[in-house]
């Protein structure tokens, strides 16, 4: 098995292999929001940042996920955890 290490030396793959565990233990797993709601949340953040709220508690806010672990997360973290564990459907799919 190929060690996954990210920024900081962090072991990648054990923090999606906690996470999905941890997503097992939240309303969201059948919640899905498109690319392009993701991508103009993401251009719409920064406002929420300079209100000092953290990527993660903008998005569930935004679009009504109970993720408490998610709002916790520093935003470089909340993002892969947003676009790893499957919360947005690509819109190519669907057509």
């Amino acid at each position: 098995m190929v060690s996954i290490t990210g920024h900081y030396g962090i072991n990648m793959q054990f923090i999606v292999d906690y996470l999905t565990a941890l997503e097992d233990l939240t309303n969201n797993k059948n919640k899905f929001i498109s690319r392009n709601e993701y991508d103009s949340f993401c251009n719409e953040f920064v406002f929420n940042k300079l209100k000092g709220e953290t990527f993660g508690k903008a998005f569930c806010n935004k679009f009504g996920f109970n993720d408490v672990f998610l709002k916790g997360l520093p935003d470089h973290t909340a993002k892969f955890h947003i676009e790893k564990l499957g919360y947005i459907k690509d819109d190519t799919l669907s057509n």
